[in-house]
């Protein structure tokens, strides 16, 4: 008699933990879900809200955004950011392209001539005629990797007239690289400006230009890659 009621105890307490369990679980389960619902619901507002924006033009986007641009012809004013495979001279046209903006113009409508090719783009809210790029891809050896043009000191949104626009190319080989800087350098002596620094080491550059009351200087240094970055007066 005893053993039968110790085994029906057992019986009845195993029901009551059963029922409790699933209880429990069935409340879990019940709280997840509305969880999981409650967070669907915020993350669709947000997305609303971040949507509501009139930025569609050219989004404002920071440093640490990444955006790949779309795919856009080629025309004569196009300014190409791959530059594999160019000769020297097509990739110092290609630069100075670059050069073609006019008082007035805004740097949505400067940024459509950009061919990016597949080229990350990022984006500071701050610098609204700036633009900075890297290669997406290894087999690229030779980029444009920034581009910004200035309004006095400001990148603003509209280009005043006055001005002067920064560039940096990124190429993998050293010989190439002080290949195309000198081609550079030869570029901007064409437009008038005479040397006045020349300093040059091993693994990098300086030459700083005057044309009367114009200056501009052009450096390259070995960052990973050999870095070309030069600025150069804008008069539009």
């Amino acid at each position: 008699m005893k053993t039968k009621a110790i085994i029906r105890i057992i019986a009845v307490t195993f029901t009551a933990v059963s029922i409790i369990g699933a209880t429990t679980a069935c409340t879990i389960k019940k709280n997840d879900t509305e969880s999981s619902k409650e967070k669907h619901t915020q993350i669709e507002e947000s997305t609303k809200k971040a949507g509501d924006s009139d930025n569609s033009e050219l989004p404002l986007l920071t440093e640490s955004t990444e955006v790949l641009s779309e795919t856009r012809p080629i025309t004569e004013d196009s300014i190409i950011l791959r530059l594999d495979g160019m000769t020297t001279d097509e990739i110092v046209e290609d630069l100075w392209r670059t050069t073609r903006v006019e008082s007035g113009m805004y740097s949505k409508d400067y940024y459509e001539n950009i061919i990016t090719d597949g080229c990350t783009l990022f984006k500071s809210k701050d610098d609204e005629f700036s633009w900075f790029f890297y290669g997406s891809s290894s087999d690229t050896t030779c980029y444009i990797s920034r581009i910004s043009i200035f309004s006095g000191m400001k990148c603003d949104p509209t280009f005043d007239g006055t001005g002067h626009i920064a560039l940096e190319v990124h190429i993998e080989d050293k010989d190439y690289a002080f290949e195309v800087a000198e081609a550079i350098v030869t570029k901007i002596q064409s437009e008038g400006f005479e040397i006045n620094a020349d300093i040059k080491h091993e693994n990098s550059w300086y030459v700083g230009f005057q044309c009367d009351r114009k200056t501009c200087t052009l450096q390259v240094n070995q960052v990973g890659d050999y870095v070309i970055s030069f600025d150069f007066p804008l008069n539009g």
